[in-house]
This record gives C-alpha cells, structure tokens and sequence, in this order.
C-alpha cells in the first residue's frame, strides 16, 4: 500500500532539536524560516522584525507537527518519479500543504 510509504516518509523527516519556545516551534526551526525569509526580502532590521512576525504568526495558526508534515511533503514534491507524484496529487497531502499556506498568507497580511 502506498500509505505506509508516505506516512513514514512524513515520520523520518529530518530530526528537530529542542527545547520549544513558547508558540510550540523548536527554535531552530523558528531562526531557519527568520534566516530564509531575511535572504529571500532583505538583511535589514525592519525584515528582521517582519520575518520573526511571520514565524509567529504561523505559530499561531498551524500547530508545529502540521508545519512540519507540511515542509516535509514539500519537499517530497520536488523529487522525481511516481512516489513524488504521491505527494503532489494526494488530496489529504494537499490539504496539509494548504493549511500552511493559508497560514502563511495570514502572517504576509499581518507582517509585511
């Protein structure tokens, strides 16, 4: 069956150290998403400010286990072959991924 394979796919995502801020998200990951989103809009402080916003914000409306099945299947989507193609036209996988995004709108309309 083709569950088991993208559940555990899901599961072996890549290991996140604790301990937890306060909003649930592991603090490494929480500076990642700062640092990435600092590289994609600029290394200023007012960026600063907006991306840890963002972060927040998406805290705050995606419990940490759906954002982390959500980056995970993401980049499943990016490799190739028919397992790939699961993680793209699955409709549960997809929902998944809308939450987040939907979530990072949020955080786009408050934040920046």
């Amino acid at each position: 069956m083709i569950w088991p394979l993208m559940i555990a796919a899901i599961a072996v995502a890549a290991p996140v150290s604790k301990p937890l801020q306060g909003n649930g998200y592991p603090t490494e990951v929480s500076a990642d998403y700062v640092l990435g989103c600092m590289a994609a809009n600029g290394q200023t402080q007012d960026m600063l400010r907006r991306c840890a916003c963002s972060i927040d914000t998406i805290a705050a409306v995606v419990p940490f286990e759906t954002y982390e099945q959500a980056e995970t299947i993401l980049r499943m989507r990016q490799a190739t072959g028919q397992a790939a193609s699961l993680f793209r036209e699955t409709p549960a996988l997809k929902d998944v991924v809308d939450r987040l995004r939907a979530a990072q709108v949020e955080a786009d309309f408050r934040c920046f």
